[in-house]
């Protein structure tokens, strides 16, 4: 065909009548989705969750039956239990200060107010008590001597402890007794529970070996039973505090 012949049949079908011409594809419009916002969170009226063990301060107060209570003397007693029975236990042995304050006299061998009182015998450690009760009628707690039982099993505290560690006896001592709490504490935080001076029990038993004891009687179960009117430099005691109600005679 002609280069006439094309081109008059272009004139003759027109542009947009030509059945060579390939039409161009179209293209459906995009529609764009309408994406809803979630409405805007309403405030939670709820009370906040209670915190739990694991996210309570340290220093929350323990219950009143198993924290420590200061008397009048500032004597800290420690709480045990033993055989279902709350225990005080003096943090320390009884010291001169604190018999001067009570009794109005010291009997002590080497002067100091913070060593143990020694040179008391049971008699006068009664007395003594009998005093102090009188003074802290007001309080629901009563003093009294620990029984040996009592006495052996707060001193086996002690654990694995060495006892040079614990205690100041005739190895360590150099003759002499010295301040209270002067050593390590034991497993139940209390002090001198073995050597410095023997301690007074409930019965007439002394326990725990002294300043001038050897190692072999320094041990729960090292004591013996004296006379009641007995005083010797290497003696004193502590204490333990009851409820009223608990509190046995002497």
């Amino acid at each position: 065909m002609s280069l006439f012949n094309l081109g008059f049949i272009n004139r003759a079908w027109g542009q947009g009548d030509n059945p060579f011409r390939k039409e161009p594809s179209r293209k459906e419009p995009v529609r764009r989705k309408t994406v809803r916002k979630p409405p805007p969170a309403s405030r939670s009226t709820a009370p906040p969750t209670p915190a739990t063990s694991a996210t309570q301060p340290a220093n929350v107060p323990l219950p009143p039956a198993s924290r420590p209570i200061v008397n009048t003397l500032g004597m800290e007693m420690i709480p045990l239990r033993f055989n279902g029975q709350l225990l005080y236990f003096s943090k320390h042995e009884v010291t001169q200060q604190q018999w001067y304050a009570v009794m109005g006299n010291n009997p002590s061998y080497q002067r100091s107010d913070t060593v143990p009182v020694n040179r008391v015998s049971l008699e006068d450690v009664l007395q003594f008590i009998e005093t102090l009760n009188q003074l802290e009628r007001n309080s629901s707690f009563r003093y009294r001597l620990p029984t040996v039982e009592e006495w052996e099993f707060a001193a086996r505290g002690s654990g694995s402890s060495s006892l040079d560690a614990v205690a100041w006896y005739q190895p360590n001592s150099g003759g002499r007794p010295h301040p209270a709490g002067g050593k390590q504490p034991n497993g139940f935080g209390l002090y001198d529970m073995l050597g410095n001076v023997w301690e007074w029990c409930a019965g007439g038993f002394i326990r725990g070996g002294a300043y001038d004891s050897p190692a072999e009687q320094c041990s729960p179960r090292g004591g013996r039973i004296e006379s009641p009117q007995r005083r010797d430099s290497n003696i004193g005691f502590r204490l333990v505090a009851t409820p009223v109600a608990e509190s046995p005679p002497q």
